[in-house]
């Protein structure tokens, strides 16, 4: 199953569309019939006196409520009155409930007030465990105004499969699934759009040809959301930059033509920025929002990635706010032109719906130092942009993203979106409060239901992390938030915590809160869920705090890798996609550089012994909800969600002891070889299970941004064989060869490395001279003992030549990647370490001099073999000038671009003796 779209259970067959159109309420089974003092029995029936006047928008949420008194056994022709009644409120949808002898009273000043007190008063029956009413009054008033979800199964309009749900007949909304997210509180649903393809545009008249079918259709599911009093945001990333040639991420350059007002900043080869300081572009986006809402009316609002993503204005892609070479937007602050581009697009909004809301989110992944500026200095210039908020924008950062966090005593930054890691960051209380103190609001991005830790589940069950967010955006005065990405959105546990917690009187503790959400599903085992709850949030906070463990990480798919006996130095397949190879060997792209394999050890054990602990829990009490759909489900997620996690602690534990094995006596080898099979066995036993659990819930193993399962049942099988051919033939072959006394992997290990080899002297006087394929650049390397030296001898013929050296510090680990350019600039990735480099002419040659510290090379002694690569390339990474050992490229990968590790020679210390001469 290498190619990844093959075999995928085709959109047909995702059974969750159907479980989603499903009625939400169920025949219900009340654990009691006696009344408690403290509560008015409706045993005998309710009157219903739907009185407040909605001119038929609360139709759904009536209808909801009286078929959830008919699953509840409860007829509508009882004496007990239940009222709906007009009343002044503070703000838009708090209500006021009302339990006395006689009635239970709904109170609000609009539809959606009534809306709430209606589901809330469901819960407040079921939480009894009877039908019952408690006796009380009850206020609550909504912190959080935009509550703003996705569809889960909706098309991502984005590569690889490029589908719009704008352009087709398939109604993404069904009915029951719109009254599921009515019920936990969402308020608006985004879909993806651009301008190019929904405004038509005097500037350029190519765009938006068939925008009348893409209208049409928003127009319906605006229409259609609106009953369940959900509303339509759409989310873009505009304006678009001009490239080269038309891509998702650009609109063609020809565009520019006859409109040289929009030309600014520019990266040669690559794009060049929309300029935004000019009087014709603030029209262009003043006109372009305004043409959306006076065409669409009724839609909530705008979400627009003004940073990060891919560039919006001069700024907004430079080298972070530096290097600008736009002759207007150079002249000023960035600030300036984040201000001036922001209000000429919330005033189209504004023109065309007072009510509509413009967010313009900053998408600050990652603040890194760099050649240019220092993360503190970037992170002012957030901080100006959001003081700088216009007043009737909404200021929306991540969360979490550069967030400090000490894991196991060191200190590690997050990037995007953590469940694992509450927040908020200082970034973003500071971009919040300035954005406040401005006159604007603050939004918040988060991941309600599940993150790129895993996303391959419905929803990650831990919701006190969403009790502390929800408590830090109170006390900082958040009051919106997007509450996932393509993915964490399904229904449920998390959506329902989340709109909980938008809402206040705000729980006083979490053990409180928990207590209460479980209280309305689980009965009197309530408490019980509530501790599980703690002992999954527990064991979960101690995902390892690293980019490369969620894009890359194990969790999402470990169920379904192969794994290696013999090494085979094969990448692993990014999470968010398809069209890569199954995932490898190469765990250390799982890890990077800020941990070490024994730290990603101990934390999976964290995590494993304390969701089982958890599991304990869940397991005792499954017989008693055997009649109840939607807890066994539940039961069946946390159960899936620990397959994920002891497998993925035993892919590790696998690859850690196969790299040690080469290194041991025998019988330490025949142990570790003993150990390993039994991994291998319980393996296949995990596969087969989960198999099982994935055969009773179609949601697991679905990935919503990459449209598709990442494992299914049929995978899973095939997984399962996979591991049943390696214990029947490499297990019973690598055990031969211990036996024979013969080394294992000497190729692999560098004891008899294949390929191109360099061995490193001890000084520069007798290293000798290696060139690149181009015959023209010239390299020599030498360790001093202390530092790892190198000096190359190049032409430079463009300017923008940049030497770059690879060096893979670990087997199966990332490469770190040096660069240094004829003008002396240096570049790292993905490390912090601290090197120097020095460039001067020599006649027609340039000579570049760089010294690396054996501390600055993560896992380096100073003595070990490393495999490594000297190339040439543009200083824009566009063009190969040529390398040392010949560039294979692979598919790009977010973070490793489009490295190979097989691209790498070896460089070894100067008493290396080959393994023939060895024996």
């Amino acid at each position: 199953m290498a190619d990844e779209y093959a075999n995928q259970p085709p959109i047909e067959e995702w059974k969750f569309i159907d479980q989603l159109k499903t009625p939400l309420h169920k025949k219900i089974l009340w654990k009691r019939t006696k009344k408690k003092k403290t509560e008015v029995s409706i045993f005998d029936g309710v009157s219903l006196d739907f009185g407040f006047n909605d001119q038929g928008l609360l139709d759904t949420g009536y209808e909801d409520f009286r078929e959830f008194l008919k699953c509840g056994g409860i007829n509508t022709t009882g004496d007990y009155k239940i009222i709906t009644k007009k009343t002044k409120t503070s703000c838009f949808e708090e209500f006021i409930i009302e339990v006395s002898p006689d009635a239970c009273v709904l109170k609000a000043n609009d539809t959606e007030g009534i809306r709430r007190a209606l589901v809330y008063l469901e819960d407040m029956i079921i939480g009894t465990g009877g039908p019952f009413i408690p006796l009380a009054k009850v206020k609550r008033k909504p912190f959080i105004k935009n509550r703003v979800t996705r569809c889960f199964f909706g098309p991502i309009n984005r590569p690889p499969l490029n589908r719009d749900e704008l352009t087709d007949d398939v109604n993404y909304y069904p009915d029951e699934y719109l009254n599921r997210l009515a019920h936990e509180g969402v308020n608006g649903l985004w879909i993806s759009i651009k301008f190019i393809d929904m405004v038509p545009s005097r500037f350029f008249p190519a765009h938006a040809k068939d925008h009348k079918v893409r209208i049409a259709k928003l127009l319906r599911t605006v229409k259609q959301c609106a009953r369940y009093g959900i509303k339509i945001f759409v989310y873009c990333n505009e304006p678009w930059s001009f490239g080269e040639y038309e891509s998702y991420y650009t609109q063609s350059k020809e565009n520019l033509k006859g409109n040289p007002y929009f030309e600014g900043h520019k990266v040669p080869g690559h794009y060049t920025a929309f300029c935004t300081s000019t009087r014709e572009a603030l029209e262009y986006l003043e006109e372009s929002t305004n043409f959306l809402f006076t065409n669409v009316p009724g839609l909530g609002g705008m979400i627009c990635i003004t940073h990060g993503e891919h560039p919006t204005n001069c700024y907004s892609y430079t080298d972070f706010f530096s290097n600008c070479n736009c002759p207007r937007c150079s002249k000023r602050k960035p600030w300036e032109v984040y201000h001036d581009q922001l209000e000429a697009m919330v005033k189209g909004v504004k023109s065309a719906d007072p009510n509509a809301e413009f967010i313009s989110w900053l998408y600050t992944a990652a603040i890194q130092s760099d050649t240019f500026s220092s993360r503190e200095e970037k992170m002012e210039v957030f901080k100006q942009i959001a003081g700088h908020t216009p007043k009737d924008v909404v200021m929306q950062l991540n969360f979490e993203s550069n967030g400090e966090v000490v894991q196991l005593g060191r200190k590690h930054y997050v990037y995007d979106y953590w469940l694992a890691w509450p927040g908020p960051s200082d970034i973003f209380v500071d971009c919040a409060s300035n954005a406040i103190k401005a006159g604007a609001n603050a939004s918040a991005k988060i991941q309600v239901g599940c993150s790129h830790e895993n996303a391959t589940i419905p929803f990650m069950p831990v919701p006190g992390s969403l009790y502390r967010k929800y408590k830090a955006m109170k006390e900082l005065g958040v009051n919106s938030v997007m509450q996932c990405w393509y993915f964490g959105n399904y229904p449920g546990l998390m959506n329902k915590a989340a709109g909980e917690l938008s809402f206040l009187p705000f729980p006083e503790t979490e053990t409180e809160f928990l207590n209460s959400l479980a209280k309305s599903h689980w009965s009197d085992d309530y408490r019980k869920v509530s501790k599980a709850w703690q002992y999954f949030f527990k064991g979960y906070s101690n995902f390892p705090i690293t980019l490369n463990f969620t894009w890359f990480g194990p969790l999402h798919c470990s169920i379904v890798w192969p794994m290696h006996l013999k090494p085979v130095d094969l990448p692993i397949a990014p999470s968010w996609t398809f069209g890569f190879p199954d995932s490898g060997d190469r765990i250390g792209e799982c890890i990077g550089m800020k941990h070490s394999l024994e730290d990603v050890l101990l934390l999976l054990a964290r995590m494993d012994e304390n969701w089982q602990k958890g599991m304990a829990i869940m397991e005792s009490i499954e017989g008693k909800y055997a009649l109840d759909q939607d807890r066994l489900m539940d039961i069946v997620l946390c159960k899936a969600i620990g397959l994920q996690i002891r497998s993925s602690r035993n892919i590790f534990m696998f690859y850690d002891m196969r790299e040690k094995l080469p290194f041991m006596k025998k019988v330490a080898q025949l142990k570790t070889l003993d150990h390993m099979e039994a991994i291998v066995r319980e393996e296949i036993s995990n596969s087969l299970t989960m198999k099982i659990l994935c055969e009773k819930d179609p949601r697991l193993g679905f990935h919503s941004e990459a449209e598709g399962y990442k494992f299914f049942p049929k995978k899973l099988a095939w997984r399962a064989g996979l591991l049943k051919d390696l214990l029947a033939k490499d297990f019973s072959e690598i055990r031969t060869q211990i036996n024979n006394g013969k080394t294992l992997f000497p190729e692999h290990t560098g004891i008899a490395p294949n390929g191109k080899t360099y061995v490193c002297t001890d000084n520069r006087k007798n290293s000798s001279w290696e060139y690149l394929e181009d015959r023209k650049t010239s390299w020599r390397a030498w360790n001093d003992g202390k530092k790892l030296c190198f000096e190359a001898r190049l032409t430079s013929e463009t300017g923008n030549e940049l030497l770059g050296i690879n060096i893979e510090p670990r087997r199966l680990w990332p490469a770190i990647k040096l660069g240094i350019d004829v003008t002396g600039r240096k570049s790292t990735y993905p490390f912090d370490g601290k090197w120097d480099a020095s460039v001067k002419k020599d006649g027609q040659h340039i000579i570049v001099n760089c010294k690396i510290p054996h501390g600055s090379i993560p896992y380096f002694d100073g003595k070990k073999k490393l495999r490594l690569n000297v190339l040439l390339t543009d200083v824009h990474h566009l063009t190969d000038g040529g390398s040392w050992v010949k560039l294979n490229p692979l598919p790009s990968r977010l973070l490793f671009g489009s490295h190979n590790s097989a691209d790498m020679g070896w460089l070894l210390p100067p008493d290396h003796v080959p393994e023939k001469k060895r024996k």
